[in-house]
């Protein structure tokens, strides 16, 4: 296997204490481990994304206050957010405390170590974890996770929350080392390999149903799969709920060193033929086909699920660092402005 050194790790770099991890929906399973900030929300900006309509498009923040605490704090969001059952619009969090957004539940526990990816887990069975790039040069399972934490780093810089010099450099080296040569390819979408493997994983639905798969090729913003059973055209949906432009969730089940891990990636169906389907992850460039699917600009911008809804995105972040400010040293402001995103 051929591999590449790199900079000190995402998770060297931050040594995260806590987690949340995801109880119910499509999500499920999935685990997000905490630093300075974690954002919940609607868009596909957010760390992590919730596709459901009722959800804001930023919703809710998880802030270290500067004492050593978490706190979850409302962004005025039109449906609230709830911790233990009452809704708050600032709150630390207690070990084991619930937070409900919509339908959605998660649970703010102690953070398990990150272990290295090692197989795939499937039923009983482990499967090795393969990827040969497009100039033949092979990787391991160590690549996944790079692209994985690539991704994560990728969007905190993007809300310009890499202010660690070694965060940076980090995520450049994961940049240059993820991303195609120059000249390869001219589809927008690709600037980044795709790394050929072919591993099992799950599909899950909006419907509730979930479909075995195989991955066929992996990259930054997306993947080629192929879904047994499906024969599927360009512009025809499933019986539960595979078609172009629709939200799916890319559940990978993983194991590091011995322990289980699940992956799972908010993905949209870009193209299908037959059983093989096109998936573009949350926060990769879209299509003008996808444009017009999209409903609105707004939505179309944010990679958000097409409900057209009123965002204040300034006053939000205002009362945000607003509410976080005053949380050291008293309750939360209760002006009564908010945002009807």
């Amino acid at each position: 296997m051929t591999t590449r050194p790199l900079t000190a790790t995402h998770d060297e770099l931050q040594a995260p204490r806590w987690q949340l991890r995801v109880l119910s929906g499509p999500l499920r399973g999935a685990v997000h481990q905490l630093g300075d900030r974690l954002s919940i929300g609607r868009s596909g900006s957010n760390d992590l994304q919730l596709a459901h309509e009722v959800i804001s498009r930023q919703h809710v923040h998880v802030a270290d206050d500067g004492q050593g605490r978490h706190v979850v704090i409302d962004l005025v969001s039109r449906n609230g957010t709830f911790v233990d059952g009452r809704r708050v619009e600032r709150q630390v969090l207690r070990p084991h405390a619930v937070i409900r957004i919509a339908d959605i539940e998660l649970i703010y526990e102690p953070a398990n170590p990150r272990a290295t990816i090692t197989w795939i887990r499937w039923g009983r069975d482990r499967h090795p974890i393969r990827f040969v790039a497009p100039d033949g040069t092979e990787h391991g399972p160590r690549l996944l996770d790079e692209i994985i934490e690539y991704r994560t780093l990728r969007a905190q810089s993007r809300r310009g929350e890499l202010p660690n010099p070694r965060q940076q450099a980090r995520h450049d080296a994961l940049l240059a080392h993820l991303r195609q040569p120059a000249g390869v390819g001219a589809d927008e979408r690709r600037t980044f390999c795709r790394f050929e493997c072919r591993f099992p994983a799950h599909l899950r639905l909006a419907s509730g149903y979930e479909r075995d798969c195989q991955i066929d090729d992996l990259g930054v913003d997306g993947a080629r799969i192929t879904v047994a059973g499906l024969d599927l055209g360009p512009d025809q949906s499933s019986a539960d709920g595979l078609g172009f432009d629709e939200f799916v969730w890319l559940s990978i089940p993983l194991e590091g060193n011995g322990h289980p891990r699940d992956e799972i990636l908010t993905s949209r169906i870009a193209w299908a033929a037959g059983s093989t389907v096109g998936l573009a992850f949350a926060g990769a460039p879209r299509s003008e086909r996808h444009r017009a699917a999209a409903g609105s600009p707004e939505a179309f911008r944010e990679d958000a699920p097409t409900m057209k809804l009123e965002s204040r995105p300034a006053a939000a972040t205002l009362r945000f660092e607003r509410l976080l400010a005053q949380g050291l040293t008293r309750g939360p402001s209760r002006d009564g402005s908010g945002d009807a995103s």
